[in-house]
């Protein structure tokens, strides 16, 4: 977000020859084209989001003369990319610049993180092509080890990455902490941190690409999926409908597009109740397409009048 620490403040253009409005003026002059171009470069994040395309990058190169298996897929190697991309769209293009002043602003910074960002990431299945590549910074043992650890065991349970993924959304947004990641930006950095952590927590079990210490069974992803949409829809509606501003920072902060900081609120929760509604639902589809298809495949392979399998909840 801009204007912390070692941020520059953000400057919205004005066109030529038209007068800047006084304080009390209801619609300030503002340049769409100028703002989406904005861009200011957050160090810490940018520098994180180039040292994990490093490390994706040479764990790839590794694979020919290490694994000997079959070629790593381009697709996965496209979506850590960008995701990585939609990352630093997040956190240096005119999402995080607009932050300061908007709320809806802030809130597609954080939806890019959560709903974007952080599947492609798991999609890209970074603990299989360290567990193949077996690096030096990261050796399969001990990255094996990690994974049967309890802990980890505890986080892959989808109840528990489900849980953490609402307290997280939830409590942060109907909190004071929101209040106070908007005025001190190290621990806006942590809110970003906790969003995107939680949020590949939440995928994990959803794509199923990567190893872990417990598998989901469709079932469980269909439940997955259908509960977290009312709450989304809980957090969209209980902001939208609200009645007074719920962060102070923005009274003092309108929005340059000429909406009152309320205004700004109601489309910010709206934006995160129609977000649940429309990304989900395609992904729910796409969860028993794959149930279908598991089943037919199993039913192929099991011998003529053997009972089916039941599926094991992870």
């Amino acid at each position: 977000m801009s204007g912390g620490p070692g941020r520059a403040c953000v400057t919205l253009w004005q066109p030529a020859g038209v007068p800047s409005g006084g304080p009390g003026e209801e619609h300030a002059v503002f340049d769409v084209r100028e703002a989406l171009s904005t861009w200011e470069i957050d160090t810490l994040p940018t520098i994180g989001v180039v040292l994990a395309g490093l490390g994706y990058g040479l764990a790839r190169r590794r694979l020919p003369s290490r694994s000997g298996g079959p070629a790593w897929p381009r697709g996965r190697t496209v979506a850590f990319g960008a995701g990585l991309v939609v990352i630093l769209v997040a956190v240096d293009g005119p999402p995080d610049v607009l932050a300061d002043r908007s709320f809806t602003a802030h809130m597609v910074q954080h939806l890019l993180l959560q709903l974007l960002a952080a599947p492609l990431l798991v999609l890209s299945a970074p603990t299989t092509l360290v567990l193949r590549a077996d690096p030096r910074w990261l050796p399969r043992r001990w990255l094996g080890r990690a994974l049967r650890n309890p802990v980890v065991r505890l986080l892959s349970r989808p109840v528990v990455t489900f849980i953490a993924f609402a307290v997280v959304v939830v409590g942060s947004h109907l909190s004071p902490l929101y209040q106070l990641a908007l005025r001190h930006e190290l621990i806006h950095q942590a809110e970003h941190i906790t969003y995107l952590v939680s949020a590949g927590l939440f995928w994990w079990p959803l794509v199923g690409v990567d190893p872990g210490p417990a598998r989901t069974a469709p079932p469980v992803r269909v439940l997955y999926l259908l509960l977290i949409m009312p709450v989304m829809a809980f957090l969209g509606v209980a902001i939208a409908t609200s009645g007074r501003l719920l962060y102070p920072y923005y009274a003092a902060h309108a929005p340059p597009w000429g909406a009152t900081p309320l205004q700004d609120q109601q489309l910010a929760g709206t934006l995160m109740w129609v977000s649940g509604m429309v990304t989900i639902p395609p992904l729910l589809v796409l969860v028993l397409l794959r149930w279908l298809d598991q089943d037919e495949r199993e039913a192929a392979r099991r011998p003529a009048g053997a009972p089916a399998a039941p599926h094991a909840i992870g």
